[in-house]
């Protein structure tokens, strides 16, 4: 028997977490239950006729919480889902606004004729730490911090990794509302995000757009996948939050195409690469990469995005480094690590998020159509 359900409309007339429904008495008692055309992890059960699906099913399974009051018999059914205007409540007093002078003329933000570039940050813990991209930082003289009540603070870049595109801002300011972030697993293609920051001005702080997911992994212009979406994110969006409809941070808006014709194109840091990084700054000060000492080259199929499974070719190997100890070669074709196939950069960087300077690795490559293996003890990145 398969249930399917659409709705999360439940009217409960006795102190039971099950609905029930009437069927043959010949029904298996196998049940499967969908919801929204997703099986649901049930215990749904026939007895005597009836079937019995527990409520904590399917309230998981549509994003709420179930929970059951014996002593006051009350079943209590509460949507984790908001709405727009309960995500934008939510999540705003977490976003600041970041303004200051540039130190020339080559900002990636937006500048006017006075040097001043404008972005944006998420209040990351109570006493004033801030997360924002490094590319809206990285070229200012002075940082300051504008809250979402107006109030001002000189910010001190306390770590910043241009290759992620994540720096960490501080502020003199506890009390702060910190965000909250969400899982790899939060993140799905289809669903409604909301995104907010500074566009344009420091007196536009706080604008909000809305869009859903458009793609994930994505390759562009990043050493590691994005989150694609079509909320629209202007020059100064940069850094602010990407939020699911539970309020949660689920990416950080860095990149957004433009040109004649292209519309809806914006890209957003995933909040796993995010919590990477920053889990770096706060144990290390710095991210510490992994350091193979090798260049790659991506095979043409995987250079404009067709899918794959052909590996990284090497084109050239540092001296002395751990690639050469190894025992690699130029135009030797990596295939994996540790059984992780790899095809291109991204797949490779992302992959090597999981180790830290000094940990020992297997790699499979072909050489001259043969399959080697090679242990290789990772340096650190200079």
């Amino acid at each position: 028997m398969i249930i399917k359900t659409r709705k999360l409309a439940v009217f409960i007339s006795a102190a039971i977490l099950t609905l029930s429904f009437s069927v043959s008495a010949s029904a298996e008692n196998a049940v499967k239950v969908y919801v929204n055309d997703v099986p649901a992890n049930s215990e749904a059960k026939v007895i005597n006729g009836t079937v019995y699906v527990p409520l904590k099913t399917i309230g998981q399974s549509m994003g709420a919480n179930v929970n059951w009051n014996p002593q006051e018999q009350i079943v209590s059914i509460n949507s984790k889902q908001l709405n727009i205007p309960g995500v934008i409540n939510k999540i705003s007093p977490s976003v600041v606004g970041i303004v200051g002078k540039t130190k020339g003329d080559d900002g990636l933000g937006f500048s006017n004729r006075d040097s001043i570039a404008f972005g944006t940050g998420i209040i990351y813990k109570a006493n004033g730490y801030i997360i924002t991209n490094a590319h809206v930082v990285s070229n200012l003289e002075n940082i300051i911090v504008v809250l979402s009540n107006g109030k001002a603070y000189e910010g001190r870049l306390k770590a910043i990794d241009e290759f992620s595109d994540l720096a960490l801002v501080k502020i003199d300011k506890g009390g702060l509302i910190p965000a909250e972030l969400g899982e790899a697993s939060d993140i799905y293609v289809g669903e409604q995000v909301v995104a907010i920051g500074t566009p344009l001005s420091i007196s536009l702080r706080n604008s909000a757009t809305s869009g859903i997911v458009s793609g994930l992994n994505r390759p562009l212009e990043s050493s590691y996948g994005l989150i694609q979406s079509d909320a629209a994110i202007n020059a100064g969006n940069s850094g602010g939050p990407l939020v699911n409809m539970q309020g949660k941070v689920i990416g950080i808006n860095s990149v957004k195409f433009q040109g004649i014709g292209i519309e809806g194109l914006s890209f957003s840091i995933p909040i796993d690469t995010v919590k990477y990084v920053v889990g770096h700054f706060e144990k290390y000060g710095k991210v510490k990469r992994p350091y193979l000492g090798a260049k790659f080259q991506e095979s043409l199929a995987a250079k404009y995005g067709l899918p794959t499974e052909e590996g990284l070719t090497i084109t050239e190997i540092e001296k002395d480094s751990p690639a050469e100890e190894a025992g690699l070669h130029a135009d030797d074709i990596l295939l994996s690590i540790n059984g992780k196939k790899l095809s291109t950069f991204v797949t490779y960087n992302e992959e090597t998020k999981k180790y830290l300077p000094g940990d020992t690795v297997e790699f499979k490559v072909l050489r001259n159509s043969n399959e080697l293996t090679a242990k290789v003890t990772f340096s650190e990145t200079k």
